[in-house]
């Protein structure tokens, strides 16, 4: 990488490249560099290289979002942070601003890495937002914190929804492996692909790469790490509140309450272009926008477009894989926040994300558990793990999703990968709003905002806010450096030890170590993830 009239010039295998400078002309930073092309279905297609400078200034299109949810989730944060009613006006309009191009062909990323760099770890950022909505070019990830740690941020875009997770049997004809529904996946993988074979351009060690992710990103690096095709392209796995709707969701096998994917996918294709041979065709001729109109009003149908057991690219459900051992043998970080559901439980089926609607009723609920967890579980010993939980309480409820969501997914993980003979270190993220009237307290991706150090407009994160997000950033980029994550002056973060299990948890007002509590709540849903691994 050089400088050219102030401008940052990289010159990869795809081509050249023209960035500009950022942090008082410290940092590099490249917008809307396409590493594959997507047509509708199809898995990633290399990019043509060029040959003249090509400007790389601005973001590329993102995917189609579903949109849906995104409303309620911010409306949510900005009514719970305990704001003044003029700056929550003013805050919920300024999260309608974004006009973002969509496109299906939105396979492009953004590199930010310090000048001068040579040889820097690789961290790959994989965006959150239930493989339904969210993109890399994120203003929220627009900070060069990690990079002045020392190293190269790669952040993609990778097709969701029902464009980027739709199976059908004739889609899986035309695969070599007669599989589709992961196409979302395929691309995460074209993506660290493209890394391998162009970062050192930008100043990165294509041998020293952390995939790193949140939410729907946190679970996708649980799946990369599950994925033949994504082995030996990442050397380090960070998950942040790992956690996906569809969780064993399968290709052609049915389970607890799923339909296979195959079968969802017929039936869009049954309402969109009718029944017959030459479904994919008809569907391809449509335009993107009748796609997404049923996509966002048909409930039931849209619960089936999230990554898939396929039995090629995610061979089978990744708590499958981690129980018998196949995933990959790399140092995995993983963790959650305090109050994963805070900001959605009042809003969800308290009997699990899977389900829409909310029972009325004790009775009603039982029935939501039944069908949201099968008979892998004995309903009585579920409620009984959350005292209140049948009664609808609301602090019971969220509890109880956020166990089911998030809790149980980090401590299966982080067992299983330790008893594999592979390092684990394991963290909770515990600070909160600083006002007295915020209700939300260390809410889902509040550990992003921390992370990435994100501004978001007249919203004050309290004392010590700073100071945590500084040693956030120095521990994540350390560990991507070497495994081990540590920051100058602050107490040591051991390594997880499922016989005494402890955690490092983070907080404004004081960070360290801390003995995990064993919830009965997880442990009765770790007892339903063997039963299902087990067939």
């Amino acid at each position: 990488m050089r400088i050219e009239d102030g401008k940052p010039i990289a010159e990869p295998e795809c081509g050249p490249v023209r960035g500009a400078l950022e942090g008082d002309g410290e940092v590099a930073v490249f917008k809307g560099i396409p590493f594959a092309e997507a047509e509708r279905w199809a898995p990633p297609a290399p990019v043509s290289p060029w040959t003249d400078v090509r400007d790389a200034t601005s973001d590329g299109p993102i995917a189609h979002q579903y949109a849906v949810l995104f409303d309620v989730f911010m409306d949510n944060l900005v009514n719970g942070l305990g704001l003044p009613r003029w700056r929550k006006r003013a805050l919920k309009a300024g999260f309608k601003l974004d006009r973002r191009k969509q496109h299906e062909d939105c396979l492009s990323l953004g590199v930010r890495a310090p000048v001068g760099a040579e040889g820097l770890p690789v961290m790959v950022w994989i965006h959150g937002g239930n493989h339904t909505d969210g993109s890399g070019s994120d203003p929220l990830y627009a900070t060069n914190v990690l990079p002045e740690q020392g190293c190269v941020l790669v952040t993609i875009n990778y097709r969701l929804g029902l464009l980027g997770f739709f199976a059908h049997p004739e889609l899986s004809a035309e695969s070599p492996d007669r599989v589709s529904g992961n196409q979302g996946m395929l691309d995460q993988i074209a993506g660290l692909r493209w890394v391998r074979d162009n970062i050192a351009a930008f100043g990165g060690d294509p041998d020293n790469v952390t995939i790193f992710g949140e939410s729907a990103g946190g679970m996708s690096v649980l799946h990369l790490m599950c994925s033949p095709g994504a082995r030996g392209l990442f050397h380090r796995a960070i998950a942040q509140s790992p956690s996906h709707t569809g969780l064993w969701l399968h290709l052609r096998r049915t389970a607890l309450d799923w339909d296979t994917a195959e079968n969802a996918g017929r039936a869009v294709a049954d309402r969109l272009v009718g029944r017959g041979p030459g479904q994919l065709e008809r569907l391809r001729a449509l335009p993107v926008e009748a796609l997404q109109e049923l996509y966002r009003t048909d409930e039931e149908l849209a619960r089936y477009f999230f990554p898939l057991a396929d039995g090629v690219v995610l061979p089978e459900p990744p708590m499958s894989v981690f129980a018998r051992g196949g995933q990959a043998d790399v140092p995995l970080m993983i963790g959650d926040t305090a109050r994963e559901a805070s900001l959605f439980a009042a809003d969800m089926n308290p009997g699990g994300s899977e389900l829409k609607g909310r029972p009325v009723t004790p009775f009603e609920l039982r029935q939501a558990l039944i069908r949201s967890y099968g008979s892998s579980i004995d309903v009585d010993e579920l409620l009984a793990a959350f005292p209140g939980l049948g009664e609808l309480e609301p602090d019971a409820v969220e509890e109880h999703i956020s166990a089911h969501m998030f809790g149980a997914h980090v401590e299966h993980v982080a067992d299983l990968h330790t008893e594999a003979g592979h390092s684990v270190h394991r963290y909770r993220f515990a600070s909160e709003p600083p006002s007295k009237k915020q209700t939300i307290g260390a809410f889902h991706a509040m550990d992003v905002i921390a992370l990435f150090s994100s501004p978001l407009p007249l919203v004050k994160w309290g004392p010590g806010s700073e100071e945590l997000s500084a040693e956030m950033a120095e521990r994540w980029v350390s560990f991507a450096r070497d495994g081990k994550p540590a920051a100058s002056g602050r107490g040591d973060w051991t390594a997880y030890d499922p016989a005494a299990p402890s955690r490092y948890v983070l907080d404004r007002n004081g960070s360290g170590m801390a003995q995990v509590p064993r919830s009965p709540g997880v442990a009765v849903m770790r007892r339903r993830f063997d039963r299902l691994s087990a067939g």
